[in-house]
């Protein structure tokens, strides 16, 4: 495969014209997911006990589930939007057959970056560039665990630096959106999570440059 280039200001441009477009929807669906996913894991861990209880673990785990099949709609709707697909507030909550292979990507993919990170960093940052596309595999086409990390780790291949660089514009969108009492985060972390999904869709399109013309203004 030729090695193409990623240009970030077509990209954030669409996906903030999605957001307007759908400008209600997506900020209801974001206080959902902040305030039933969010929130009470950061309540909890400011209340969890030192040390921590095994009904406090249990609990701990309980909201981590929530966060992240909460977390899956989520990325389900926003890949929806930038597609102009029809969505509803229930598919923040039908995903029950793909939140498996989700949760179990998950886990394999947060240990790998972990460990990477404790190795000189750059693995870390290696494996979180090549595999961060699963979620989209598993939304799309229903894969095992396994597989969408699989394809996920192909799909990327030689565009290590410029997924680096997107990847930095995302983080310091969202660290922006945060310096306002965390306020601006209801639009910074919609606006990436279309943006990643819009560099998805392009890289399995194999158009072009990336934003494929599709979602080009």
């Amino acid at each position: 495969m030729d090695q193409l280039s990623i240009d970030l200001l077509p990209i954030f441009k669409y996906s903030f014209r999605q957001y307007k477009k759908y400008a209600s929807f997506v900020i209801g669906a974001m206080l959902t997911y902040f305030v039933i996913g969010v929130v009470p894991q950061i309540y909890f861990v400011m209340r969890a006990p030192n040390p921590p209880t095994s009904y406090s673990q249990f609990i701990s785990f309980l909201l981590t589930l929530i966060q992240l099949f909460l977390g899956l709609g989520f990325i389900k709707i926003m890949l929806r939007l930038i597609q102009d697909e029809f969505v509803e507030v229930m598919d923040m909550f039908n995903n029950f057959r793909t939140f498996l292979s989700y949760f179990v990507a998950s886990f394999l993919y947060g240990i790998a970056v972990a460990l990477g990170l404790l190795l000189l960093v750059i693995p870390g940052i290696f494996v979180a560039i090549r595999f961060q596309f699963y979620p989209y595999f598993i939304l799309e086409g229903n894969l095992s665990s396994f597989d969408a990390l699989q394809q996920s780790y192909y799909l990327t291949r030689s565009y290590n630096f410029e997924l680096l660089l997107f990847g930095l514009a995302t983080v310091a969108l969202n660290l922006l959106g945060m310096l306002f009492f965390g306020v601006g985060i209801i639009l910074t972390y919609p606006l990436t999570t279309m943006a990643t999904a819009v560099v998805y869709k392009s890289l399995v399109s194999g158009e072009g440059p990336i934003p494929s013309s599709t979602y080009r203004d």
